[in-house]
């Protein structure tokens, strides 16, 4: 494998720690602990209510949310675009229709609903974090990646947010822009080394071998053991030209269990013309 060859396939690693998508939130009322014959119950009393007051958008809102836990998906997404009907500017409807709609597997729909709800709520971070959801399980990265501007916006503190916001910026190849984003996720959680081997990985991937390594020796300075981070020190020395580092490097990963993908190493030999430590 060429140094070239090994480089894209570093960068095509799975960032350390890295969740595919932030976790969905939960409907805008939250799921009561009860047991399923009181939702049951409650939904009985809920579709009594509507019949009665078929005019009146929050009971239906209401019926949406218990067809909603009880998983009754269908149901729910009729009686969320009841309650949207009767009143457009209801931004928590939208927000579960959405949810519903992605339950359903109705992706374009959901972020149409998700969209709605933030026209009339743009501050509404349950509605963002949701479209977010939508639109990575869409592919729609670049749309994920500013609605978690906009979110990280309103939730300057949370790492979760920015660290998510950091990976698709680096799936999107947007690598100095991740960068940061990782620099803001220290800033907020410091002292954790994937946080190091993910900028590292960002530095990497824009061909800066230097800060790429200075980034990793971080990291390994607060995990040693961490698997990416010896493997990555192997491959950055290779490419530096730092052949005896390198080999230390691919010693200690043996002795840690690191596997070491194998035409690395024949790369390794063939440019420092030895085949093995010395």
């Amino acid at each position: 494998m060429t140094r070239s060859a090994t480089y894209l396939a570093l960068a095509a690693f799975v960032l350390a720690g890295c969740a595919t998508t932030p976790p969905e939130q939960a409907p805008t009322e939250p799921v009561a602990s009860s047991p399923v014959l009181r939702l049951r119950q409650n939904l009985a009393e809920l579709r009594e209510a509507t019949k009665a007051d078929p005019e009146n958008a929050d009971l239906h809102y209401k019926l949406g949310n218990a067809y909603f836990d009880l998983a009754e998906f269908e149901q729910a997404r009729r009686a969320y675009e009841a309650a949207v009907r009767l009143d457009p500017d209801h931004a928590a409807a939208y927000c579960n229709l959405g949810l519903s709609l992605k339950r359903l597997g109705s992706l374009n729909k959901a972020v149409e609903a998700y969209r709605a709800a933030l026209e009339i709520a743009p501050d509404d971070a349950t509605a963002l974090g949701n479209l977010v959801v939508a639109l990575q399980t869409a592919g729609d990265l670049a749309g994920a990646a500013e609605q978690l501007e906009r979110l990280a916006g309103l939730r300057p503190g949370d790492v979760h947010v920015r660290s998510q916001l950091a990976h698709v910026l680096f799936r999107l190849r947007r690598y100095e822009e991740a960068a940061d984003a990782f620099r803001d996720v220290m800033r907020l959680d410091p002292g954790l080394s994937n946080h190091y081997y993910n900028l590292g990985l960002c530095y990497y991937c824009m061909d800066d071998l230097d800060a790429t390594l200075t980034s990793w020796l971080a990291a390994f300075a607060h995990d040693p053991d961490n698997p990416s981070v010896n493997k990555g020190l192997a491959i950055v020395y290779w490419r530096r030209g730092d052949f005896k580092q390198a080999w230390n490097a691919v010693v200690q990963c043996r002795l840690k269990g690191v596997p070491l993908d194998p035409e690395f190493i024949t790369g390794l030999q063939a440019d420092s013309g030895q085949m093995g430590p010395e």
